[in-house]
């Protein structure tokens, strides 16, 4: 009987019915303010604006509806996965996320999602706690209201990150794209390390769409990908920010010199703000000299991912499906002023560090979905799950190049 019993519970673990651990919390219900282990916080915005450390200023998100700190159980220094599932309902697009603490209750670069419009739906996500994160709060954020049930927060592997990914990516048009053949070629250390198990610090840094890109989760699929790497991935970022702030020098220290990366990788939409100087390539190119003096680390370039949804669009019908069309940076008024396409990779080729064109990929990809208008995002500049995929992939496919 008690072999029965034992081969019955492996049948159901096996099967995906039966957790191996129990969660890490875990509230059923409807999750409110009343609640025990949650709070909310009202907006308080100034012209219809709010100010987002790790987004920058942009327009008010609304209340927030947040639970308790939840101590994370990975030993410090250790990054991990966990696995968020609840049920939400929302009027319109509204959004659930992540936010993050170091031990000392320093709040960390957060992750925002989507909670899709209409009726109720279940969610099920994975995050990634950076070796600095201790704690977390799980929230729901909406200017006309969320409704959220039925919480449960599970540590998980990359693995279990990896099918995350693959299920959202399932519901996509598919990417279609190659890297070219010698992507890798101005990253020989990373690229051994990918192979032979040298721990390897991977810093990512920028503004928000770094931080999407981060928060893809391309790193569990990375992990897949080359199951003997031992790479660390941290995101190191201030909303709205570029390399106009990361070339000054105490700013570098804390920003990146603090932070010891094997692998510098700096992108984002926000290295172009004309109200500073240097700004763009300038900037960059002063960091990237920055960082192979002082660290000797190997630097990647990225030029402006998916963000703000270009396409032209039928004003009186802005839920219906947008035709196929071509991308083309010559007719793309935000990507001009967010990219320097010749002056990036001219820079990049003085310095001799790698330079990856993360736009042609995203956009090509958005403008021949034949999709809606913003059917990928959670707001007018950042993605949501769907478009965090094709950022991840797209770089992912640079790190196959063989």
């Amino acid at each position: 009987m008690m072999k029965r019993k034992l081969c019955f519970a492996a049948f159901m673990m096996a099967s995906g019915l039966l957790s191996a651990a129990a969660p890490l919390v875990r509230f059923d219900g409807a999750l409110t303010d009343k609640l025990p282990g949650w709070k909310f916080k009202a907006s308080n915005p100034k012209n219809g604006m709010t100010y987002n450390p790790f987004e920058g200023y942009y327009p008010d998100k609304g209340g927030k509806l947040s639970s308790n700190r939840i101590r994370l159980d990975k030993k410090p220094g250790e990054s991990a996965y966990y696995r968020i599932r609840f049920d939400a309902r929302a009027p319109e697009r509204a959004y659930q996320g992540v936010d993050f603490f170091d031990a000392a209750g320093n709040l960390l670069p957060d992750c925002y999602d989507v909670v899709y419009p209409g009726e109720k739906q279940s969610y099920d996500r994975v995050v990634y706690a950076m070796p600095s994160v201790d704690s977390m709060e799980v929230f729901f954020q909406s200017t006309r209201g969320v409704e959220a049930w039925n919480l449960r927060v599970e540590r998980v592997d990359a693995a279990e990150g990896a099918a995350y990914c693959d299920r959202v990516y399932s519901t996509l048009p598919r990417l279609d794209f190659k890297a070219p053949a010698d992507a890798m070629k101005l990253l020989p250390k990373t690229r051994a390390a990918m192979e032979n198990g040298t721990p390897w610090n991977v810093v990512l840094l920028g503004d928000s769409i770094m931080q999407d890109t981060f928060h893809s989760q391309f790193h569990a699929l990375f992990k897949r990908e080359f199951p003997n790497s031992n790479f660390t991935w941290n995101i190191s970022m201030r909303g709205g920010t570029g390399c106009w702030l990361y070339c000054q020098a105490d700013q570098f220290k804390h920003y990146v010199l603090d932070r010891k990366p094997d692998l510098l990788i700096i992108g984002g939409i926000s290295n172009y703000n004309r109200k500073y100087s240097p700004t763009g390539t300038e900037a960059m190119e002063i960091v990237v000299r920055a960082a192979k003096e002082y660290l000797n680390c190997e630097v990647l370039l990225l030029s402006a991912a998916l963000s703000v949804d270009t396409r032209p669009r039928d004003a009186k019908n802005p839920s219906a499906p947008i035709p196929k069309q071509s991308w083309s940076y010559d007719r793309d008024a935000h990507l001009q002023r967010c990219w320097d396409r010749t002056g990036l990779a001219a820079m990049a080729k003085r310095n001799q560090v790698a330079c990856w064109d993360m736009s042609t990929p995203t956009y090509s990809w958005l403008w021949s979905s034949g999709q809606p208008f913003e059917f990928f995002s959670r707001d007018n500049v950042h993605s949501g799950e769907k478009g965090k995929q094709v950022i991840g992939r797209t770089l992912l496919e640079y790190f196959k190049a063989k």
